[in-house]
């Protein structure tokens, strides 16, 4: 997708984003903290800011933070929150001076972006110590995985029977193309920080979905997708969906100390 494509679609959804986005497990956040800690990271950049969620309480910590993201919609949700460093960019070419910063950090950003391993290495180039993701390096059994997606599925289905351009639900999702990476771009460290099973309502995602805050629905007339998510709640029911929550933290450390 083309980067400021991106940031119009984030700029129209970010009313809607905090509410329509599970918060990440604290314990997530306070191992991010001391991971950051353990390499010496006081000052950070995190590219894909978004709406702070994770630069708040990074900051809280003690880390200081600088937000980079494309989206201005995404950006003003963050400074109302307090963070005072924000910028508007682009990851594939940030605005600051090589080795600016002690490290970067992506946070499920990766997999929004066309060419992850440019903006991985571009944010390698401003960091002195390292380049940090939070990732999902797996998930449950395919069958699971298919039946948590089932739900938008049904939505994209009755749209595109409309004559909407809506894109079909594959095997890659989020976390399928953030493995992909992994694969494809080894990092020199993956350390898993939480796992834990999650059990959520198959309806969750329809909640979601009919306040806008999916980018892919963001030009469907109201009717049609009122029609679309009432025929969805009418097959998926009070269905629940079971699952392995992982998050990990992929490293990329500066060539001249992955060698030592």
């Amino acid at each position: 997708m083309p980067f400021p494509q991106a940031a119009r679609e984030f700029d129209r959804i970010s009313p809607e984003y905090d509410a329509t986005r599970d918060p990440l497990d604290p314990e997530t956040v306070r191992k991010v903290s001391e991971a950051l800690r353990e390499h010496g990271v006081s000052d950070l950049l995190e590219v894909g800011v978004g709406t702070g969620r994770v630069a708040a309480p990074l900051l809280a910590s003690g880390v200081r933070v600088t937000g980079l993201d494309a989206s201005q919609g995404m950006l003003s949700r963050a400074r109302a929150k307090g963070i005072p460093r924000l910028v508007r960019g682009n990851a594939y070419r940030l605005p600051f001076a090589d080795r600016s910063f002690d490290a970067t950090l992506f946070v499920h950003v990766l997999h929004v972006l066309d060419e992850p391993p440019v903006a991985i290495a571009e944010a390698s180039r401003v960091a002195r110590r390292g380049t940090f993701a939070l990732v999902r390096p797996r998930e449950g059994p395919p069958d699971r995985m298919r039946e948590g997606f089932s739900a938008r599925r049904i939505v994209y289905r009755v749209l595109r029977e409309q004559g909407y351009n809506i894109p079909s639900v594959g095997r890659r999702g989020p976390g399928a193309k953030e493995r992909e990476l992994l694969a494809t771009y080894p990092p020199d460290q993956l350390v898993t920080l939480t796992d834990r099973t999650v059990t959520e309502p198959l309806a969750r995602t329809l909640d979601m979905i009919s306040r806008r805050a999916s980018r892919h629905v963001l030009d469907v007339p109201p009717e049609a997708l009122a029609r679309a998510i009432e025929v969805a709640r009418a097959e998926v029911g009070d269905r629940t969906f079971t699952y392995h929550r992982v998050e990990a933290l992929a490293t990329w450390v500066p060539r001249a100390e992955a060698s030592v």
